[in-house]
């Protein structure tokens, strides 16, 4: 029988994006990972929510990732870096076939960072 994990690893190395794990124990991980924002099927994910807080984003999106990438071992204190943005992990899963995992599957929540600090005020 067929074995498709080197298959869908080459699949993700030639059409996937390079994404880098910087890990809280200092690691770093690089590897190549197809990613989708999942409002392209949930469109209620599309647009952001106003609250008496601010505003609600709601930037998540699926990663696809290698079988010798053990999305398993990350927790959310990982910080996922694709095209310069940054992204923690929501959920994960292996994916098996054959009895052997043939890749990783996650939701991964793009991280939105301050531009100006508001509670810093002037002299």
């Amino acid at each position: 029988m067929h074995d498709f994990r080197q298959t869908i690893k080459k699949y993700l190395n030639t059409v996937g994006r390079e994404a880098t794990v910087v890990c809280s124990d200092g690691g770093e991980d690089t590897f190549f990972a197809v990613v989708e924002q999942t409002w392209k099927r949930n469109k209620t994910n599309f647009d952001d929510r106003k609250t008496r807080a601010g505003k609600v984003y709601n930037e998540y999106c699926e990663i696809l990732c290698p079988y010798d990438i053990n999305l398993m071992s990350y927790s959310k204190n990982d910080i996922f870096i694709i095209d310069g943005e940054k992204y923690i992990l929501c959920r994960r899963e292996a994916v098996n076939a054959l009895g052997k995992i043939q890749f990783y599957r996650g939701i991964i929540k793009k991280i939105r960072e301050a531009d100006v600090n508001v509670f810093i005020t002037g002299s």
